[in-house]
């Protein structure tokens, strides 16, 4: 079976792919272990493939998960047996916020998906999103100028913040609709176009957006 690679920086997402995955094949049951790190060195891809061979305890197939924010060449060289022979009924995965972190040979040997984060917010982050928006209103100038300077420290971070906003509004006013709501979601839309599009100044933008939401 080909091992799996799930690009995304949203570790929540990706273990909910996981179950995705397992459902289209067809697979009801079946251990799953998650070894994570911040950066992978060779120690930690001999633990992970010790944990990758032992048979499955509870049911007849397992999952087994790496998660990493960052890889050593070392522990990339190190995955490349077990990524190209998974053991028997066994799923290998490998979940990165970056695929280009990784090597091509890694890549050759995993089927690969990447989720697009701000397109699949949980509940709980629609809700968080939601709250944020509601926040603002309560909030003075001083603290909303304080928002936008903290966001707008990195641009992606920055469009990554706002597509989010923008789909928790939009959730919101299909279950709720009214002008307002409709009202913020144009300003939402109307930002991110200007923001993708344009070199607008992005600190000044934000403190526009946040002072007229």
């Amino acid at each position: 079976m080909q091992s799996i690679l799930i690009v995304s920086k949203n570790k929540e997402k990706a273990l909910e792919f996981v179950g995705k995955i397992a459902r289209e094949g067809k697979v009801s049951k079946f251990d799953f272990t998650v070894f994570e790190a911040e950066t992978l060195g060779i120690d930690d891809v001999r633990n992970f493939q010790k944990k990758a061979y032992l048979k499955p305890f509870k049911s007849l197939q397992k999952i087994v998960m790496l998660r990493a924010k960052d890889l050593t060449l070392e522990a990339q060289n190190a995955l490349l047996k077990i990524l190209e022979e998974p053991p028997n009924n066994t799923i290998v995965m490998l979940s990165v916020p970056d695929k280009n972190l990784l090597l091509p040979t890694i890549l050759s040997r995993c089927k690969v998906f990447e989720l697009k984060d701000n397109e699949y917010l949980s509940k709980s982050e629609i809700s968080k999103y939601l709250n944020l928006l509601i926040s603002l209103k309560n909030k003075g100038v001083g603290e909303r100028l304080k928002i936008a300077q903290d966001i707008s420290k990195e641009r992606e971070e920055a469009i990554n913040y706002i597509e989010s906003l923008i789909h928790a509004e939009r959730n919101n006013l299909l279950n709720y609709p009214n002008i307002e709501h409709l009202n913020i979601l144009k300003s939402l839309q109307r930002f991110h176009t200007i923001i993708k599009t344009t070199n607008v100044n992005l600190r000044l933008a934000l403190e526009n957006l946040f002072l007229n939401l």
